[in-house]
């Protein structure tokens, strides 16, 4: 019979260690396997387009639909910047947002859903947020196709933010009358900011972010007054001078910053006008109004309904009112 090496305590000793380097393998192969498999983002290429869009396995439903909201897109807002030919880009689909953001050393807004590198030509879409944010997904990436795609358009030319914010707001079609209201509001309430001050980057915070946003929108469609047409023809001008705010003067005939200055005055004088209502906000007003109405004509109707009920118990006949409602009914 073999005897076998024992140790200090008397236990056998393996010759080798073959085998102890094989399971110790198998665990660690066995615990790294997942980080491996995430490390591999999968990809979808656009057909004929240079534009890839990168996942982790799982986000399967938001990265199909936001590929297909750029096979949709792309051309349209390409055609509308006068663009030929669309260069490289990616969209890449992050699960941790902040984890993401300290690994790389970045701060982006913490209410935004996608966010647009121009310089990297990159668009970061978080997973979370576009999952709660389905059915507006469509204008949040055509907003941020259009920065990717103005960038491709201008190259290294500086543009201001409000023009930016404006023509994204435009291409994506995120206008609403609603949004038409609550600029309103903002202008009554002081809280929009002067269009000099949307000229480098919006400010932090969502509210007044959203404030800037609508000045910009409407700075951007003021200067164009409905012929879009001409935006191809601008951005002509912009690139061959190297300058936006020379292209601006040459284009329009006004400098671009007594544009602003003409600008904040008439906003001011549109949406601050004494025909408003007084002292509260504008949609505020119009909604209390509108309550107000609906529950005086429901409170008189239930009146004359009881009423005409009181008639018919004492047999009375009822008066020209009541006939008339009737008849209505």
């Amino acid at each position: 019979m073999e005897s076998r090496k024992t140790n200090r305590r008397g236990r056998p000793e393996f010759r080798s260690r073959r085998y102890f380097c094989i399971a110790l393998f198998c665990v660690c192969f066995h615990l790294l396997l997942p980080a491996v498999s995430q490390a591999e983002p999968l990809k979808i290429q656009l057909d004929e387009l240079p534009v890839t869009v990168e996942y982790l396995p799982g986000n399967d439903k938001v990265a199909d639909k936001v590929a297909l909201i750029c096979r949709d897109g792309i051309a349209e807002i390409g055609a509308e910047l006068g663009l030929t030919a669309v260069d490289t880009f990616r969209i890449i689909l992050i699960t941790d947002m902040q984890e993401f953001q300290a690994r790389h050393g970045i701060r982006l807004p913490s209410w935004g859903v996608a966010f647009a590198l121009m310089d990297s030509q990159v668009m970061l879409v978080d997973v979370q947020r576009a999952t709660s944010a389905w059915n507006g997904l469509e204008k949040v990436v055509a907003h941020e196709l259009s920065h990717l795609l103005v960038a491709q358009r201008v190259g290294d030319v500086q543009m201001p933010t409000w023009f930016l914010e404006g023509l994204a707001i435009w291409q994506a079609r995120e206008w609403s009358l609603l949004e038409n209201w609550r600029l309103m509001e903002a202008v009554w309430a002081k809280r929009a900011p002067p269009l000099g001050r949307i000229v480098g980057s919006m400010p932090a915070a969502e509210g007044p972010a959203r404030d800037a946003y609508r000045v910009a929108y409407m700075a951007f469609t003021e200067r164009f007054d409905g012929e879009m047409e001409l935006l191809p023809l601008f951005l002509d001008s912009v690139v061959q001078g190297g300058d936006f705010s020379a292209a601006f003067e040459r284009f329009w005939g006004e400098d671009e910053y007594l544009y602003y200055e003409r600008f904040d005055r008439e906003l001011y004088r549109k949406y601050r006008s004494k025909l408003l209502f007084f002292q509260t906000g504008p949609l505020f007003s119009v909604v209390a109004v509108l309550f107000l109405f609906v529950f005086l004509r429901i409170k008189w109707k239930n009146h004359r309904t009881l009423k005409r009920l009181e008639q018919a118990e004492r047999g009375q006949t009822p008066g020209r009112w009541e006939r008339y409602d009737e008849t209505r009914r």
